[in-house]
């Protein structure tokens, strides 16, 4: 018989202990990565601040639902028995699921507080099951895979992220063009799901300490969707499993930041401080920090928290600043975008931006259509200025000959917006 790593069983021991499931493994996670590889959560962290700023840029000039990005997604469902292999219509009713709480369509928007109405927002991000696979043949955006964990009754372990190995599991299709989500017996049920925040992994860009490979969000299978005959508590059987997750693949924290001292926080002044999650509760009288100057209670309806399904209804504008900033740069390839009938502006305002050849092995071509004057500067994986600002009409050069091979962001800005355009560097 194979052996439990000494983390991972005591990872379940913990959680076997102290409660009937964990909501959210994302965090322990991304501290066994930081005890692997230090430097990663400061990484991490660089992505999360440089996807700050840029949104903050965007939120200036424009409004955050001017354009929708559509994001391409592919489920593997890895099971090791019949109850494991979900069917389509869980997936389906998932989607729908997404799709709703993600363009704030969700009927319970009526149960936000009104004290949080003011930051509440449409995300502006829908999801769709990809029609095509990686080798352009035709699919249902579903792949279904004998897994084979190895510790098979404790299904498949998180610590080591094995439903994602060829071996025991399913890999993945390419993450920089879909978001993958596998589902599986993960721990027993006694974890409900995980993801990797962007760190700009190799692949994607260079030198991070999480594979390109492991992108993408893991769930439990009897918390999928809303119509699952069997869900692992009622607590939990809205869906928002995955609109949770999903949230951490696109950059967001816990909203009491991983901490109880009520100092470090989610990185979000439009998110109240909280001492700790709210786990499995829809207490509205919890006020667990003193705000300045509001003092706000615990945004517990916050898809970040650990409420019930029943209570989470809401993205607040700075965290759909941070994703949609994301999926313009580290998770740039896994969507498309269009503009509503609606829109003020496209959020890719800078029609007819070009840059060629790209992949480079140093000379990048930069072009614009139209006369308008333009600025550009060039950022590394990990948001440090390689090539300070700019100006430019029509054409101009980026050399990045000197420069290490890897991802670069080249960000262009007009006097009323901003496109960001990634540059793959080779040697």
């Amino acid at each position: 018989m194979k052996k439990l790593s000494l983390l991972s069983f005591s990872a379940f021991l913990l959680l076997f202990c102290n409660a009937q499931f964990k909501r959210c493994y994302t965090h322990e996670l991304m501290l066994q990565k930081e005890n692997q590889a230090p430097g990663y959560l400061q990484q991490v962290n660089s992505v999360f601040e440089n996807a700050k700023q840029i949104a903050e840029q965007n939120r200036s000039n424009r409004s955050l639902t001017d354009s929708i990005y559509h994001v391409q997604v592919v489920v593997h469902v890895v099971h090791t028995s019949a109850a494991e292999n979900i069917p389509d219509s869980v997936i389906y009713n998932q989607i729908e699921i997404l799709n709703r709480d993600y363009r704030r369509k969700n009927a319970d928007t009526v149960q936000t507080r009104a004290c949080f109405l003011p930051v509440a927002a449409d995300a502006g991000i829908e999801f769709y099951l990809a029609n095509t696979d990686p080798d352009g043949n035709p699919t249902n955006g579903i792949t279904r895979t004998l897994g084979h964990p190895q510790i098979a009754f404790l299904g498949f372990n998180p610590a080591s992220d094995e439903i994602k190995n060829a071996t025991t599991g399913k890999t993945p299709w390419p993450t920089d063009r879909y978001l993958n989500i596998w589902v599986g017996n993960i721990f027993f049920g006694i974890v409900l799901g995980y993801a990797f925040p962007p760190d700009n992994a190799p692949n994607w860009p260079a030198g991070s300490a999480t594979d390109s490979a492991h992108q993408g969000v893991v769930l439990h299978y009897a918390a999928v969707g809303s119509n699952f005959s069997a869900p692992i508590d009622p607590t939990v059987s809205g869906g928002r499993s995955a609109v949770h997750e999903i949230g951490h693949y696109f950059g967001l924290r816990h909203i009491w930041g991983d901490s109880t001292d009520c100092v470090v926080d989610d990185g979000f002044s439009d998110t109240p401080f909280a001492a700790d999650a709210s786990q499995q509760t829809c207490d509205t009288t919890i006020n667990s920090c003193v705000d300045t100057p509001v003092d706000f209670p615990d945004m517990i309806e916050n898809y970040m928290d650990y409420s019930d399904d029943r209570c989470l209804n809401v993205f607040t504008q700075e965290q759909i600043g941070v994703m949609r900033a994301m999926l313009a740069t580290s998770r740039n390839g896994i969507a498309y975008v269009t503009g509503e009938a609606t829109a003020i502006k496209n959020i890719s305002a800078l029609e007819g931006i070009e840059i060629s050849p790209n992949p480079s092995t140093g000379i990048f071509k930069l072009t614009a259509k139209g006369k308008e004057d333009l600025n550009f500067e060039v950022y590394n994986a990990i948001g440090e200025t390689v090539i300070a600002s700019q100006n430019f009409s029509s054409f101009a050069s980026i050399n990045l000959s000197s420069f290490s091979a890897g991802i670069y962001f080249a960000k262009v800005s007009s006097r009323e917006n901003v496109v960001v355009k990634r540059l793959v560097l080779n040697r």
